[in-house]
């Protein structure tokens, strides 16, 4: 591609991966490479550094931030690729996204699906996950997208032109929803994933955290949604909202160790229904008041 693309790499505590990374990303993309160090307190920075990479520093931790500060760091660009640094996505793929911007999108987004996706780098509780936020997606904005992928590349005076509110777990549904909200060309392409090369997940590894980033990611689709917009909907958004968390909470439960089955069906479906239609007349009435003020 023509376009001057820099790629930028998220980090926090990715000393054990992020120099293969960085030498991988190095022999399928050609333009700069930004490491963004999220405040990490091991050699993350130095081991970017040696691999070829630059390094930006953002001290204050979270992957909205650190995804911002590489773009900063980025300077003047035509495309800005998002990768993680743990070694779970394929550098090879990024050309595939470049090739989605060059034919017309404004974001292209990775979706990990298809035999390039290694068996057991996906949990049950990422998959679940996914699939909510794309039907919460489709139901807000008429698009229902497949994946939160960390692997995706956007035009930079797109980017530039979005608000960025969320600066932690939320950043990539925001920025999937900020974009459909504006009208921007949004691809889907097919990626491959990997069990990340070492060290521990700060989403995956631990189901309380995982719980902590499915609730902030909800709360920003929540925000965005209703309380920005402040559409006639906020009764049966507030009633979904609320069917969605328990749901979250109970799909998280009986999904963290991958299983799945007729036993998560019923017990969402008996937990959420009621906390719907509970959570919609609660809704209508906040929803008649404010529009009354």
């Amino acid at each position: 591609m023509s376009a001057r693309a820099v790629l930028v790499i998220p980090a926090l505590n990715e000393e054990a991966t992020i120099g293969g990374v960085v030498r991988e990303a190095r022999e399928h993309f050609a333009g700069p490479i930004v490491v963004a160090d999220n405040g990490s307190d091991d050699g993350t920075a130095a081991a970017a550094r040696a691999a070829g990479a630059r390094v930006a520093s953002e001290p204050v931790r979270g992957y909205g931030r650190a995804c911002l500060a590489g773009a900063r760091a980025a300077g003047e660009a035509d495309v800005l690729v998002f990768m993680d640094g743990d070694g779970s996505d394929r550098p090879a793929d990024i050309a595939a996204l470049l090739g989605a911007i060059e034919a017309g999108a404004d974001l292209a987004i990775g979706v990990r699906r298809g035999p390039d996706v290694e068996p057991g780098s996906m949990t049950g509780a990422a998959r679940f996950g996914n699939w909510l936020c794309g039907v919460l997606l489709g139901a807000r904005y008429g698009r229902r997208l497949h994946d939160l992928s960390p692997l995706k590349a956007v035009r930079q005076p797109f980017f530039d032109g979005l608000r960025h509110d969320e600066l932690t777990y939320g950043w990539t549904v925001e920025l999937l929803a900020r974009s459909l909200a504006a009208g921007g060309r949004v691809a889907e392409v097919e990626v491959g994933y990997r069990r990340r090369a070492g060290g521990v997940s700060k989403v995956s590894g631990d189901l309380r955290a995982s719980m902590r980033a499915g609730a902030r990611i909800l709360a920003t689709l929540w925000r965005m949604a209703v309380w920005e917009r402040r559409q006639r909907w906020a009764g049966p958004g507030l009633g979904l909202m609320a069917a969605v968390a328990v749901l979250l909470v109970v799909g998280w439960w009986l999904m963290a160790d991958d299983s799945s089955g007729p036993r998560a069906l019923v017990a969402v479906w008996l937990l959420a229904w009621p906390t719907l239609l509970v959570g919609a007349v609660g809704g209508w009435a906040v929803g008649a008041l404010w529009h009354r003020g």
